[in-house]
């Protein structure tokens, strides 16, 4: 691909996430784009083989910025600290991090739900994976220091499932009441939910 291409690629993203940002992922369709760019239809065809290819490339860049922005606001090295309590405390910061992301880039993050709830025919991106499994593989490196999670495989299963139920939980509480109220409810949801797996997985199953 030339620069010419990845230059207009990059544009096409950035408009892709500009509409969402006005109507959600309704708004992204084929001639808006183009015109938005001043290209073909056809280029958006060409660059990314459908505009569901677009939405997967946008999408991609919106999980990107949340892994991005949960980095560089984590705490460093985690402290010789590795009681139940200290993971409650750390999964919270997460759950904080994603959950103001969220609110920040509310209508581009319910387009990314819309999308995977309606699902896709078209090829998954190479990279898509990619960036979810960095933002899991935080929370596994988290859940590792209880009893339960020593064992990295299960960190990982259990850090898929943590994720899953937050997703779903601001896929509900958020998007699907009153918006005013929705980062509390969100909160709150997700604060307790945390609390209960992690007072779970403290319990060594070794002594039973």
């Amino acid at each position: 691909m030339t620069l010419e291409h990845d230059a207009v690629r990059g544009t096409l993203i950035e408009a892709a996430l500009s509409l969402m940002d006005e109507g959600g992922l309704e708004a992204v369709k084929a001639r808006p784009l183009a015109q938005a760019v001043g290209v073909s239809v056809g280029t958006i065809y060409n660059l990314f083989g459908s505009v569901d290819g677009l939405v997967m490339a946008a999408n991609m860049r919106v999980y990107a910025d949340l892994g991005a922005m949960v980095r560089a606001n984590i705490a460093g090295d985690a402290p010789a600290d590795p009681s139940p309590d200290r993971v409650r405390k750390r999964l919270l910061e997460l759950a904080g991090l994603y959950i103001d992301f969220v609110a920040a880039n509310s209508r581009r993050w319910a387009a990314v739900i819309a999308f995977d709830r309606r699902g896709s025919a078209t090829e998954t991106p190479a990279g898509y994976e990619t960036q979810l499994e960095l933002l899991i593989g935080i929370v596994a490196a988290v859940l590792g220091d209880l009893p339960a999670c020593h064992d990295a495989e299960r960190a990982q299963t259990m850090a898929r499932a943590l994720w899953s139920s937050v997703y779903g939980i601001v896929s509900i509480a958020y998007f699907g009441g009153d918006e005013s109220s929705a980062r509390q409810r969100t909160w709150d949801q997700v604060a307790l939910l945390l609390g209960a797996v992690v007072a779970g997985l403290a319990v060594d199953p070794q002594r039973g």
